[in-house]
């Protein structure tokens, strides 16, 4: 793949649609994401993926285009959930490094490898580069769940709440004996 921006306006003044990403059919993870804002797919493995973001206007943060650095560091999250390609998956946690300014019409290039694949918690490894130069490096926990994380929360909101009502149940019980 070439280091063309695919979002910039062609000849004809349209931008790519959404649908022009490589690995659509391959990709279970993170399906409504916005493309021009976290990054194109460029290639896919087992546990590895790696993926471009092509920095845009709607990414600056001041007058002489430097990145906002919130968008590099959601561009190595989804390098990061791409690597692990699990529908539902969310990222629990990171520690990252940025080691250079990205500005207007940078193409970052993140890699991303993630370990122990046969457990619920994963670990990724991703790294950076504008035009083979680190400038972002971390390392992000996911979590692979069996249903969507709000579906999840939902459940788990009900059993606390059972057992909180089954305590209370308990204590009016003890008082009740107290009382007698």
């Amino acid at each position: 793949m070439s280091d063309e921006n695919i979002f910039e306006n062609n000849s004809d003044g349209i931008i790519l649609p959404e649908e022009e990403n490589p690995f659509r059919n391959e990709l279970k993870t993170s399906s409504a994401i916005k493309l021009n804002l976290s990054g194109v797919v460029t290639e896919l493995k087992k546990s590895y993926a790696k993926t471009k973001l092509f920095t845009i206007e709607e990414m600056v943060s001041d007058n002489e285009g430097l990145i906002h650095s919130g968008f590099v560091f959601s561009a190595a999250n989804y390098a990061a959930l791409t690597s692990i390609n699990e529908e539902y998956c969310v990222s629990i946690s990171a520690r990252i490094n940025f080691f250079g300014p990205v500005r207007l019409g940078d193409i970052v290039e993140f890699e991303a490898q993630a370990y122990f694949d046969e457990s619920r918690k994963r670990d990724v490894r991703v790294t950076g580069k504008v035009r083979e130069i680190k400038v972002f490096e971390g390392t992000f926990q996911a979590v692979v769940l069996e249903e969507h994380v709000f579906l999840a929360q939902q459940k788990n909101i009900q059993k606390e709440g059972a057992i909180r009502r089954a305590k209370e149940k308990e204590q009016e019980k003890e008082q009740e004996k107290e009382k007698n």
